[in-house]
């Protein structure tokens, strides 16, 4: 199957689900993410070393309402590393930057509250699943896409400076947390969506360990994976 009739095939699912109100990702941003979708799938064909599938948008959350009546949003990111063990960080804040850079044009006249990046991956032994993540302010971003004076180890230091303990509030520096949980993913109920990205990369060492675990199972069995 080509990437277009796959993505056709997804924006028919979407539209299903819409139908039946199991999905929250509205007409008023499925055109963002299919923009969004399209610049990382360029940007990742060429630079994609060590990331197991092309990342997309997987939810663009609405987490509030701004006094101009629009909605305040947060647009959801997963990365799937290939290989166990931690992954280098400096690949990690490259993945970042390539992320931020391919949604920024597309969410920059939107109120975004921040970008969440999750990551996966295995631990060195390939028993457990390991889920991190970034999150970036729109502010942050803005400057780190457009200043020029402003590289990956600036954007990387203020994220790490800014972070200050509290997960809801960016920045967030590589935080683990239980993406099994609901928690973190706004309206969406279920696992977060890198949990769904890693059981769903098969090439991965992650989702050799998920396929493992009995909480998989029980999921997989509800979402038909």
């Amino acid at each position: 199957m080509s990437a277009d009739d796959d993505r056709s095939l997804r924006e028919r699912f979407v539209t299903f689900l819409d139908s039946i109100g199991l999905e929250n990702l509205t007409d008023d941003y499925r055109e963002q993410k299919a923009a969004a979708d399209e610049k990382l799938e360029r940007t990742f064909e060429v630079n994609h070393e060590e990331v197991a599938t092309l990342p997309e948008v997987a939810e663009v959350d609405k987490v509030n309402v701004h006094r101009d009546g629009e909605d305040i949003l947060v647009p959801v990111i997963p990365v799937v590393f290939e290989e166990a063990g931690e992954p280098e960080m400096r690949r990690v804040w490259e993945v970042t930057g390539d992320v931020l850079r391919a949604l920024h044009p597309v969410f920059e006249t939107e109120h975004v509250r921040h970008y969440d990046i999750q990551f996966g991956y295995a631990n060195a032994d390939e028993t457990d699943a390991v889920f991190r993540r970034i999150t970036v302010s729109q502010p942050l971003t803005d400057e780190f896409v457009t200043d020029a004076t402003v590289g990956i180890d600036q954007l990387q230091e203020q994220v790490r400076v800014g972070d200050d303990g509290d997960d809801g509030v960016p920045p967030v520096y590589w935080q683990e947390f239980d993406a099994y949980s609901p928690a973190g993913s706004g309206s969406y109920t279920g696992p977060a969506p890198i949990y769904t990205a890693c059981s769903q990369a098969s090439s991965s060492a992650v989702s050799r360990c998920l396929h493992d675990d009995d909480d998989f199972a029980a999921y997989a069995g509800t979402a038909g994976i």
